[in-house]
């Protein structure tokens, strides 16, 4: 029994309903949205949002996490089968299944190992520009169901190539009616929270109900099509099967499991990472902590539950459940309710949907995907750290024009090429006393005094095999350039990390060194990394030569008269 349901409390009750009701609502259209953008019927939308609902509350930390359907997974699963299988076969449908169980394996698999820092694969610039990436595709890409055709394409310039080939067909009715849901929409999400206030409703419960603009959208296209009798002249949902899913394990695709192993991993890792970031979001506004080895273990079921029921892929929803925690949930019993009132949908209120417009699903995708398209951490990067704005112009782009399963694997090789070049080139600062302490600091940056005879340097990385050649290098380099100082004392306060290739580095840089007359020195040794040097041979070579901090070196290092404060 979780902790929540343990320690529950009936205050908490009125607030869960009420969350559940809000995000049920919000839940509907997008489930039904979201199965269309993976190319998948729009039952299984549904069938993906039951049962994760309920193993989340179970297993998860969160109280407000809301998983299910996301428009970036289901973008992920449209690029990996369109180039698999055909859209609308069985193979199709049946791989989508497979990736949902693929990739809640190996989530689940991966906490038990408890392998949580696999969400710092991607950098924080990486994973916005494939996030904007991705939405801006799927934007473009539903610009022809909103004018009542089909484009098709997994990436920018195919999209675009299937809307001038076929922008003929679209059709005058269906894009009116898209059109209007679209702009109320983005009228909705930008005047209706404020109205509502007006109205007297609190700030959290005006957000709330703003946000179940899209059910509202989604109910009017449907009574305007119904009443209308306008099935036949734009295309619409069609029969959606009602009923409980069947919970079995699905028949392999012809195509076999091998092709489906890497971008399961990959969606795994894009919803692991999202996911996460949510709860974490969540959790801190409540001055409570999230596990991330729990949240691996709570989405792998989730993921599990989803391919079992016959959906596809899910994650924690950002909009779902940023909107849950607004409208009050309290804990995950919200989520509890919210799969009941879900299962009333399957079981009651599937035949309702039949004549729901694609052009109106079409701008509910839109509509909730734009704010998703953000350059804010493009301009940060820019006026902090220009690697990382790279990162994020490079993410973007190859998101873009390969598309989101090619610009993921893209994002994570830029990721670590970033991460390698800094390491690899790290920073190694001249030091001097700052005058009248025990103080050590750059002699670029600060107003020091030189010590005669001792060259002061620190290295402001681990040593590592990627950067221990460039570091040995730069030392001699340094050393050559003041030759007049016999003394060379290495600052090692910034070096977290030694592996073998280090110690070999320092060892051949000791011998260059000495060679030249100058006698090399090593101070503020970390304990760890002083470990390694014992077992690697290293402090035996350094004996009286490795010193607890640079003030006691030098004061061994220098003369008296020269050394003091």
């Amino acid at each position: 029994m979780p902790a929540w349901l343990r320690h529950y409390q009936r205050a908490q009750l009125g607030g869960d309903i009420g969350a559940a009701l809000v995000v049920t609502l919000l839940l509907v259209p997008q489930a039904l949205a979201y199965a269309l953008v993976a190319g998948l019927p729009p039952q299984t939308g549904l069938y993906a949002s039951l049962l994760p609902l309920v193993l989340y509350a179970f297993s998860g930390g969160s109280h407000a996490q809301s998983v299910g359907p996301m428009a970036v997974t289901a973008l992920l699963v449209a690029a990996t089968l369109s180039r698999l299988a055909p859209l609308g076969s069985s193979d199709y449908l049946l791989a989508a299944v497979w990736l949902a169980l693929l990739s809640g394996a190996m989530l689940l698999a991966f906490g038990l190992l408890r392998l949580g820092f696999l969400a710092d694969a991607l950098s924080q610039p990486v994973l916005a520009g494939f996030t904007a990436a991705s939405a801006l595709l799927i934007v473009v890409s539903q610009l022809a169901p909103l004018a009542g055709f089909h484009g098709g394409g997994a990436s920018l310039p195919d999209i675009v190539h299937g809307l001038l080939a076929h922008y003929h067909d679209y059709q005058p009715l269906a894009l009116n009616m898209g059109v209007a849901a679209l702009l109320c929409l983005l009228l909705a999400r930008r005047y209706l929270a404020a109205w509502l206030q007006h109205c007297r409703l609190t700030p959290a419960a005006a957000r709330a109900l703003a946000r179940t603009a899209p059910m509202l959208v989604v109910l009017a296209g449907l009574a305007t099509v119904s009443l209308a009798q306008w099935q036949t002249r734009l295309p619409v949902v069609g029969l959606v099967p009602g009923g409980l899913p069947a919970l079995q394990l699905a028949p392999l695709p012809s195509l076999g499991l091998a092709p489906l192993v890497m971008p399961a991993f990959f969606i795994a890792l894009i919803n692991y990472v999202q996911s996460l970031s949510v709860a974490q979001m969540l959790a801190a506004a409540r001055n409570e902590r999230i596990d991330p080895d729990r949240e691996l273990r709570a989405l792998g079921l989730c993921n599990l539950g989803a391919g079992l029921a016959g959906g596809f892929p899910v994650t924690g929803g950002l909009t779902r459940s940023v909107v849950n925690a607004d409208a009050g949930a309290q804990t995950q019993l919200a989520s509890l309710l919210c799969a009941a009132l879900l299962l009333l949908v399957l079981t009651r209120a599937t035949a309702l949907l039949a004549c729901l417009p694609l052009s109106v699903l079409a701008a509910t995708i839109i509509a909730s995907v734009l704010v998703l398209v953000d350059f804010s951490c493009l301009r940060a990067a820019w006026r902090t750290d220009r690697a990382d704005a790279v990162a994020f112009a490079l993410t973007f782009v190859l998101v873009l024009m390969l598309g989101v399963d090619a610009g993921i694997v893209a994002g994570v090789m830029v990721s670590l090429s970033v991460w390698l070049m800094r390491s690899s080139r790290p920073h190694i600062a001249v030091l001097g006393r700052v005058p009248g302490t025990e103080h050590f600091r750059n002699v670029l940056r600060y107003q020091t005094e030189a010590l005669p005879g001792v060259l002061l340097l620190r290295v402001d990385e681990s040593l590592f095999f990627g950067n221990a050649r460039h570091v040995g290098d730069s030392i001699l380099q340094l050393a050559a350039a003041r030759d007049d100082q016999p003394q060379l004392l290495l600052v090692m306060s910034a070096v977290n990390r030694l592996d073998m290739t280090a110690l070999t580095m320092l060892a051949r840089l000791d011998d260059s060194l000495a060679a030249r007359g100058i006698c090399l020195h090593l101070a503020e040794v970390k304990g760890p990394v002083l470990d390694v040097c014992q077992r690697g041979g290293l402090a035996a070579r350094f004996a009286g030569r490795l010193h607890l901090s640079t003030h006691l070196a030098l004061r061994q290092l220098c003369p008296a008269d020269d050394y003091h404060i």
